[in-house]
Order: C-alpha cells, then structure tokens, then sequence
C-alpha cells in the first residue's frame, strides 16, 4: 500500500513539466509585448494616442512575473517531492532550499504578491484616462493578501 502511495509522487513530474512548458509560453508572450513596444518607440510613438508603448511594456514585465512565478512553482514541487538528497541541496539557491510544503506556500505567495502588483499597474495606467470601479477590485485583493500573508509570517 505505501510502495503505491509513493508512485504518485511521480505525478509531481508532470506537473512541474506542464508549469515549466506554461513559464515559457509566458515567456514568449511577455518577449512579443517587449518586441511590439520597442517597435513602437522606434517609430515614433511616445504614447499619448492609440498606442502606448509604456502599458505593452508593463504587460511584458506582468507576463515574465507570471513566467517566474511558474519557475518558482515548478522548482518549488521538483524540491518538495523529488530531489531528496542533501548534497544536491547544497547546490541549490538560497531561495530554493524549502524544507516543507509551507515554505513553498509562502514562496508561492509572494511570488503572486508581485505577479499582481505588476499586473494592478496597466489596469490603474489605463483608468486614469477611462475610470470605473473595477479598478479598485485588484488593488483591493492585493491588499487582503498582503495582510493575510503578514498574519501567515507572523505565527512562524
């Protein structure tokens, strides 16, 4: 019963696989916003029009949080569930050296934490000129998870 209770830690594999195949799908989008408003500056445009090359900026670096916030969760699994010797450990990052699955959830966390900060900022760029109500709902969630997070660090 247990030796089966150990082979689904295989499936660890496959979702570190899949959130490593997304990071780099995430990737490749945040390089084509870099890419689109680039060209833009270089031709010209400073925004203030239809294109604004300042928000497809912030939409790459939202995108390549989102990439690393799946690097660090695919890494984060591949530590907890399949890398199990130590001197492997030593090789490892500071960041990655995750001794149970709530530090990986506080990694995780904070990781989102960032990813949505960064996300908030086109969204409030772009209601300074078209202003409504669902601008607050973004800022507001991040809020709640800051505080809930700091409540979380706070027991340890």
């Amino acid at each position: 019963m247990f030796e089966r209770l150990l082979r689904i830690r295989y499936l660890a594999v496959v979702i570190v696989l899949v959130a490593s195949l997304h990071a780099i799908g995430f990737l490749v989008m945040g390089v084509a916003h870099a890419i689109r408003a680039y060209a833009h500056i270089a031709q010209g445009h400073m925004g203030g029009g239809e294109v604004r090359p300042g928000l497809e900026m912030l939409q790459s670096l939202d995108s390549m949080l989102i990439a690393l916030v799946l690097v660090v969760t695919a890494a984060g699994i591949a530590k907890i569930f399949l890398v199990a010797d130590t001197r492997e450990e030593q090789k490892l990052p500071g960041w990655l050296r995750l001794h149970s699955f709530h530090e990986l959830e506080v990694l995780i966390w904070e990781s989102i934490l960032l990813a949505m900060l960064i996300a908030a900022l086109p969204l409030i760029a772009e209601g300074v000129t078209h202003p409504e109500w669902i601008m607050l709902v973004l800022p507001s969630c991040i809020l709640v998870l800051a505080v809930s997070l700091h409540f979380v660090r706070r027991k340890e």
